[in-house]
């Protein structure tokens, strides 16, 4: 009779502690659900944020095959917003509102899908730490990772499953989800790869027999066999990201460890040793074997952006995107193994939210602005009645841009407000003094100039600073920036 009772005398003692931790997770979604609706709405729009508005307001879907084909990234993020602008519009809010959907998506998928090996009180955490990691912010709303941080929970889950108990279904599941990723950032590929060669193995016969399901990549190799022409004509340049040092390496480790602090690796990781090492709990890791795998794959993912970061510079931190999920997980598996999980799992809950609803940083947000942007640049131009704008993005990448394309994307704020205005855009070289060929380049009776630079890359600007004014005294300028990243809006007087 005791026995009995003592696993529903455990059951109920466990409901007020999943209660407060629903109602953690009710309140933190709410708080920063409206955080990001709050900067969202206060925040100009980052460059490559402008770069989808241009995109997802093409006037047909000619132009818009035009400017997905001539653009370096996978496309489906491209294809979501130009359905939805067709409906909500360009404002900055309405680009940015489906990124805070799909974060939202992200962070509820582990709470509401039954895992099999992993609790209610795990997944809730799962979930919240991954609400609160959020490592892009508001400056990338406009962008399509947190669309990839959903399909890549999403996968993270179809891989457990598929871990779990192989089989053709659940292969295709996460294959299709895998391909969808694909379709929005090539290099999770990368993380498809760990995953597959963890799944291959854990099972292989199993594996083997699920072969397939690979056909649901055929339709993403065959795109990227004809987007690839347009691809390589970005690789023959110097790459503006930074090769991956060690020391870099640590870096962006931090960083999948959580974005807002580096101090969070040094906790998660002496709290992994002290856990990890302690004895008892072992039946854990025994029961749940295709949940360590895949956070095992997660790691093994990271391990391989690093090195392909090593090989060639083509990763930046949010390109880790593929991998949270499964990074995430771990640390939940992790604070499961201790004596004390609710213990361990509401401080992990609290760690990463406690970091994303800190106030200052929403101040330092605010404060910082959009400096590599120019939404508040066009802005200017048009309070001042500019009808033609010599538009420099100080780029590598500008060199190789369609002119068609860098017309629209100098002009799209001027065309959102139902301000006519004729483009004519510059790419110039490291060695041009931009300064010069800009004034050379203004033309009609009230000409405009902006400059979108960073003096930390090679760029003209790192030569040759702004000082349009400075070499004609009619030109009046305003700044955005700290003068190492910014944006120069100048016009002409008289």
């Amino acid at each position: 009779m005791t026995a009995a009772a003592e696993p529903t005398a455990a059951k109920t003692s466990a409901l007020p502690w999943r209660a407060a931790m629903i109602a953690l997770a009710a309140m933190a979604a709410i708080g920063l659900c409206g955080q990001h609706l709050y900067l969202a709405r206060a925040l100009p729009l980052w460059f490559d944020e402008a770069w989808t508005a241009e995109v997802a307001a093409t006037p047909n879907w000619a132009s818009f095959h035009a400017e997905v084909m001539n653009d370096l990234q996978a496309p489906l993020y491209y294809l979501i917003m130009r359905l939805w602008a067709a409906v909500a519009g360009t404002s900055d809010l309405a680009l940015r509102l489906p990124g805070i959907a799909f974060l939202a998506c992200a962070a509820g998928l582990p709470m509401i899908r039954r895992v099999k090996g992993l609790d209610a009180d795990a997944r809730l955490t799962w979930g919240l730490m991954t609400l609160g990691w959020w490592g892009v912010g508001v400056f990338l709303l406009g962008r399509g990772y947190s669309l990839l941080l959903a399909l890549s929970m999403l996968q993270a889950l179809a891989f457990a499953d598929l871990l779990a108990a192989p089989g053709r279904a659940r292969a295709w599941r996460w294959t299709v989800v895998a391909a969808l990723a694909v379709l929005t950032q090539y290099l999770a590929l990368i993380a498809v790869a760990a995953q597959g060669l963890v799944f291959l193995a854990a099972h292989r016969r199993a594996a083997f027999r699920t072969w397939p399901a690979l056909a649901a990549f055929v339709p993403v190799f065959a795109w990227m066999a004809y987007h690839g022409p347009r691809v390589a004509d970005f690789s023959g340049m110097q790459n503006w990201h930074p090769p991956v040092t060690a020391f870099g390496a640590v870096g962006l480790t931090a960083f999948a460890a959580n974005p807002t602090t580096p101090m969070v690796l040094l906790v998660v990781t002496l709290t992994a040793v002290a856990v990890v090492a302690r004895p008892g709990r072992t039946s854990d890791a025994d029961a749940v074997p295709h949940l360590w795998l895949t956070a095992l794959a997660a790691l093994l993912g990271l391990g391989l952006f690093l090195l392909a970061g090593a090989i060639r510079p083509v990763l930046t931190p949010r390109y880790l995107m593929p991998v949270i999920p499964g990074l995430l997980l771990g640390l939940v598996m992790i604070a499961r193994r201790s004596d004390r999980p609710r213990a361990a799992l509401s401080a992990l809950a609290a760690l990463y939210l406690g970091v994303a609803l800190w106030p200052g940083q929403v101040q330092a947000t605010l404060r910082q602005g959009a400096p590599y942007g120019y939404e508040e640049a066009s802005n200017s131009l048009m309070r001042r009645g500019v009808s033609n704008l010599v538009f420099v993005w100080d780029h590598q990448a500008a060199r190789v841009e369609r002119i068609a394309s860098m017309r629209r994307l100098g002009g799209v704020f001027f065309e959102r407000a139902g301000h006519a205005v004729a483009v004519a855009p510059l790419a110039p070289r490291e060695s041009d003094d931009v300064s010069v060929q800009a004034i050379a380049a203004a033309s009609g009776e009230r000409p405009g100039i902006i400059w979108i630079y960073n003096r930390q890359s090679p760029t003209a600007a790192r030569r040759f600073p702004p000082r349009i004014d400075q070499l004609d005294s009619r030109w009046r300028c305003e700044h955005w920036g700290d003068g190492m990243v910014g944006s120069v809006a100048c016009w002409r007087e008289g």
